[in-house]
């Protein structure tokens, strides 16, 4: 696991940290991080078996982010959200949508 790898590992997880602190809501934050809580450890006690491209790592590590941010709010309020909703001019705050692409 090259460098990059280990610094994608220290952002999400401060991410998963700081979300945590004060969530709009506990038990959705719970649930909507749990793919990370659970996929991490995980991907890193694999890592020597199954190594990662840093593309791959990247692309995984933007997916936990964004399940992060959508826990820490809620998807209906994440404020990227509404400023996509303000800027693409839609009734709703979009940001679900980000997440479904994102899987």
């Amino acid at each position: 696991m090259g460098n990059t790898q280990h610094y994608l590992i220290v952002i999400v997880l401060a991410a998963l940290v700081a979300s945590g602190i004060a969530p709009t809501d506990r038990p959705t934050w719970l649930m909507e991080v749990a793919p990370v809580l659970i996929a991490l450890p995980i991907l890193i006690a694999t890592r020597q078996r199954f190594p990662l491209t840093d593309l791959l790592a990247v692309l995984i590590a933007l997916h936990a982010l964004v399940l992060i941010l959508g826990g820490t709010y809620t998807y209906a309020h994440v404020p990227f959200g509404f400023w996509l909703q303000d800027m693409l001019g839609t009734a709703r705050n979009p940001y679900d949508k980000i997440g479904h692409f994102m899987q």
